[in-house]
């Protein structure tokens, strides 16, 4: 049964208060579906902040069961519930926390036959996955059925939000989608989940708490959505940074704090090989080489070059050499493309390149190679 807020004004009394909300506004959250595709790390705060803000119903997709290795970062979890459904174990929490909300699960995965039909009766999609298959699938639906996305994304210390496709009511525009952030989707090997890559418990939990406040803005019209903006955050620096994304121009597709700069789109022509590479080695080719990892990476195992971390690229610009080739490279790939994107918004004529596969796959392919060049 749907909480009713004439009888349920104790639950609510401290959000009701704010001016932003008020009693219609908590009644616009009653009111409101909002669909969360995942319960990982993303999705479990995700979930409990929107159960515990009184949004009316919720929905759950996920077909994956507890793992006791899940338990450090989805809060949503116990040790009891290890081996259950995530789905269930979910609602059960979510309706200890608040009874009186709709709550429906679903154990499935996304694919072109269900995903229309799954957000068909929600306001709001929440992109809580860790795949980009996912994510690109959930992007064209939205597209499709007119929804708002809200977007996130974590890897290791660092982690990422956004809001997409929001119709704005006032300007009556809708804001960019996620292909306008990543056109296509990068290769598989340059890909890697959590229990690939790491991730701090922590990092899940901050964004997914960004994920729900961006949610109830938009249920409630309140303050400004992260349409057309990413936040992106280190955690280990306490960086955040606001990227402007422009929207393009597009057919139908299913089937710094310091100053916000646009992020052109990604080519696959900005990839360069580990083979390509070493032939420039090779040939005497003039390039630079920026590795834009952190000191202790740099440190333990590099191909030479200038060390510029990704968080530094922006500011230490001056020390790139538009002059020559720019190979930036990272341990995947996922950095060094970052850096692309963002020395690209500031200088479009520069000749820049991204290592596929990182210094992981080069040195897998030239074990134990050390670059010889220096800036």
């Amino acid at each position: 049964m749907q909480c009713d807020l004439k009888t349920d004004t104790t639950r609510y009394a401290r959000q009701v208060i704010l001016s932003e909300i008020g009693v219609q506004g908590q009644q616009s959250l009653i009111d409101s579906k909002v669909l969360v595709v995942g319960a990982g790390g993303l999705g479990c705060p995700v979930l409990l902040y929107l159960a515990g803000a009184g949004v009316g119903t919720i929905g759950i997709v996920d077909d994956d069961i507890v793992d006791v290795s899940n338990l450090h970062r989805q809060i949503l979890y116990t040790i009891a519930d290890v081996g259950d459904l995530k789905v269930l174990a979910a609602k059960r929490r979510i309706n200890q926390l608040n009874p009186e909300i709709v709550v429906h699960t679903v154990v499935t995965t996304l694919n072109t036959d269900n995903v229309l039909s799954l957000l068909a009766d929600y306001d709001i999609i929440v992109d809580a996955t860790d795949n980009f298959e996912a994510k690109y699938l959930i992007s064209d639906a939205c597209i499709e059925c007119e929804k708002p996305m809200v977007y996130a994304a974590i890897s290791q210390f660092e982690g990422q939000v956004s809001v997409f496709n929001y119709y704005n009511q006032h300007t009556h525009q809708r804001g960019p989608c996620f292909r306008d952030l990543f056109e296509t989707p990068p290769p598989p090997h340059l890909t890697h989940s959590c229990s690939e890559a790491g991730v701090l418990g922590v990092v899940p939990g901050l964004l997914g708490c960004l994920q729900a406040n961006e949610v109830l803005k938009l249920i409630l019209d309140a303050g400004e959505p992260l349409s057309g903006q990413l936040l992106s955050i280190d955690c280990l620096d306490n960086t955040f940074h606001l990227l402007n994304i422009d929207k393009k121009i597009r057919a139908g597709t299913l089937g710094n704090t310091l100053g916000a700069t646009s992020i052109p789109a990604w080519r696959e022509s900005d990839w360069l090989s580990p083979d390509t590479l070493h032939d420039w080695i090779a040939t005497y080719t003039p390039f630079q080489l920026v590795d834009v990892r952190d000191v202790s990476e740099h440190q333990q195992r590099s191909l030479g070059g200038k060390l510029i971390p990704l968080k530094d690229i922006i500011k230490r610009q001056g020390e790139l050499d538009p002059a020559r080739r720019i190979v930036f490279y990272c341990k995947s790939g996922v950095r060094s493309k970052a850096a692309l994107l963002a020395v690209r918004s500031i200088n479009q004529d520069a000749e820049l390149y991204c290592l596929e596969g990182g210094v992981e796959r080069y040195l897998a392919i030239y074990p134990d190679e050390t670059l010889p060049v220096v800036s």
